[in-house]
């Protein structure tokens, strides 16, 4: 699934590429402009703001609407309302700076990802159990509504 992100939803951009969804972050446009790249990227927009919500959704454009911050209930409304999948896949995951599908491989022994857009490498490191419990919650969350 493919997401554009509002300027309010910039804490979420990291956590949905990880998760391996396309996503856009879009910090200063006009809310035409946001309509208009939604339409034509078929994207579903991720936003705060109540205005745009309403007419993206007269348009007839998959909006999800989020009412706070807190990244455990954002993620699991976006799961509840897109049925999009909140489980790492290390074989489909995208870069967190530049948005491209990350390049899989294992180096002794170890889970090891390359971007080929930007060459930044990522690895399994000490922040991964925090990423772990998240997403844990997340599911639970979700699952509950």
């Amino acid at each position: 699934m493919k997401f554009l992100l509002d300027t309010m939803m910039g804490h979420l951009v990291t956590w949905l590429r990880l998760l391996g969804h396309d996503t856009i972050y879009v910090r200063e446009a006009s809310d035409d402009d946001l309509i208009t790249m939604s339409v034509t990227e078929k994207r579903v927009v991720v936003t705060r703001d109540k205005m745009l919500a309403a007419k993206l959704k007269k348009l007839g454009v998959k909006t999800v609407l989020l009412e706070t911050v807190d990244t455990v209930e954002t993620l699991a409304k976006i799961g509840s309302e897109t049925g999009v999948e909140l489980v790492f896949n290390p074989l489909n995951t995208r870069c967190p700076v530049c948005n491209t599908l990350l390049e899989h491989f294992q180096e002794a022994g170890e889970h090891r990802w390359i971007c080929r857009g930007c060459g930044k490498t990522y690895w399994i490191g000490g922040h991964w159990r925090n990423i772990s419990k998240v997403l844990e919650k997340v599911r639970a969350t979700a699952s509950g509504r």
